[in-house]
C-alpha cells in the first residue's frame, strides 16, 4: 500500500477555511497519519479541543450516499470521523443530526458534536470549491470503468479498449476516466509505462461510497417476490448470464448471513429462466432484487461460478446501511479485499 499524501486533500482546507470564517472558530488541518485511507486531520480550538480525521466525500446529493460514506467509515473506525464535502443542504445537515455524522461543506454549513460542544450551521448558499475538478471523475461510466479495474487489476497491463469492453463504456470513456485517475493518482505510472493502483483500499472505499446513488439505481430492473423463500439455494450453476450478488453471495462468502433481500446480477436483461425456476413474480416490495451487471460477468477464482465479483458483494452490503450486513462486509473485506492491492501492483 502506498505511503499516505504529504499534504491533507485541498477540499478540506477549503471546507476548514468556511467553518473557521461563518463559526468564528479557529481551524487547523494537517495531513492524514501514516498508513490510513484518510484526507487530513482537522483540529477545532474548542475547549476542549476537538480533533478528527478527516473523509473527503466531493458531493453527496441525497441520504443514501451519506450513510454509505458513514457505513464505510464507521467500519474502519469506532471512534467517529469528519465527513468533508463540497456541499451540505439542510435536508443533509440534518440527516447528519439525526446519523450522528460529524460534517463540514466548503459552504460553511456543518454539523459537529464532541462532549457539550454542539455546532450546527445549515442552509447557507453552494460556493465554488478547490476541489471541483474530482469532483469530474464521479460519473455512472466512469464509475463502471473503475469498477472493472477493482475487480480485475490486470487489465491495466491490457491496454484501454480491453478496460472500455470489459467497463462495457466506449473506448473514449476508458481513456479520460483512465486519465483522470493518472492525474489524481489514484493510479501510477511505472518506468516501463505500465500503470498500477497505487491505493487499492482507498479507491474502493470512494468508488463504495457513491456506487449507491450513482449507478446502482440505474441498473435497478425491478423489484419480484419469489414462491419459495430458499429458491435461490437450490439454483444450478454453470451458467454465464447471472450472478448472485449481496446477501446470497455473502451468506455463500462467508456462511455467517441468513439473506433476506436476494440479489441478481444480470448480462443481458431479466433472466427468463431464473424467472421461471424461482417463479418470481413483480411486487415493488419484493425481497428479489434484479440488476444489471455494471460490467462484464466473469468467474472469479476461487468463488462458486454464480457468485458477483467480492468488491460488489461488498459494496451491496454496504449500501444497505443495515447493521447485520455491515459486519458481514467487514469479514468480505477482510478475507477478499484487503490484498487485493497486491495483486494490483
Amino acid at each position: 500500500m502506498s505511503p499516505s499524501p504529504v499534504e491533507p486533500h485541498p477540499l478540506i482546507e477549503a471546507a476548514a477555511q468556511a467553518f473557521s470564517a461563518v463559526a468564528g472558530i479557529e481551524t487547523r488541518v494537517s495531513a492524514p497519519p501514516p498508513g490510513t485511507d484518510y484526507d487530513g486531520v482537522v483540529a477545532f480550538e474548542l475547549a476542549p479541543r476537538i480533533s478528527r480525521l478527516a473523509r473527503v466525500v466531493p458531493s453527496i446529493d441525497r441520504q443514501e450516499r451519506l450513510a454509505a460514506a458513514t457505513a464505510t467509515d464507521r467500519m474502519q473506525d469506532s471512534n467517529g470521523f469528519l465527513l468533508v464535502t463540497s456541499y451540505l443542504t439542510p435536508a443533509l445537515v440534518d440527516a447528519c443530526r439525526a446519523l450522528g455524522i460529524d460534517a463540514i461543506d466548503a459552504s460553511g454549513n456543518a454539523f459537529l458534536r464532541e462532549q457539550s460542544n454542539l455546532i450546527l450551521i445549515s442552509g447557507r448558499p453552494r460556493a465554488t470549491v478547490a476541489g471541483h475538478a474530482r469532483r469530474g471523475l464521479w460519473s455512472r461510466r466512469s464509475l463502471q470503468v473503475i469498477l472493472a479495474l477493482l475487480v480485475k487489476p490486470a487489465l491495466l497491463d491490457q491496454g484501454r479498449r480491453e478496460i472500455a469492453d470489459f467497463a462495457k463504456v466506449s473506448l473514449g470513456t476508458a481513456q479520460s476516466t483512465l486519465q483522470t485517475l493518472l492525474q489524481r493518482r489514484d493510479l501510477i505510472q511505472r518506468s516501463d509505462g505500465s500503470m498500477a493502483i497505487a491505493d487499492y483500499g482507498r479507491l474502493l472505499d470512494e468508488w463504495v461510497t457513491l456506487y449507491p446513488s450513482l449507478l446502482r439505481q440505474a441498473q435497478q430492473l425491478g423489484r419480484y417476490r419469489a414462491a419459495e423463500p430458499d429458491w435461490w439455494r437450490a439454483m444450478p450453476s454453470g451458467h454465464a448470464a447471472w450472478m448472485f450478488g449481496g446477501e446470497p453471495a455473502a451468506a455463500r462468502m462467508t456462511q455467517y448471513l441468513k439473506p433476506e433481500m436476494i440479489t441478481v446480477y444480470s448480462e443481458k436483461g431479466l433472466p427468463r429462466e431464473l424467472m421461471t425456476r424461482a417463479r418470481l413474480r413483480p411486487d415493488p416490495a419484493g425481497n428479489v432484487e434484479i440488476l444489471t451487471a455494471p460490467v462484464k460477468l466473469e468467474p472469479t477464482a476461487g468463488l462458486a461460478d454464480d457468485l458477483i465479483y467480492p468488491a460488489l458483494v461488498y459494496a451491496d452490503l454496504v449500501a444497505s446501511a443495515d447493521s447485520r450486513n455491515l459486519e458481514t462486509a467487514r469479514l468480505i473485506r477482510n478475507q477478499y479485499l484487503d490484498h487485493a492491492d497486491q495483486a494490483a501492483g
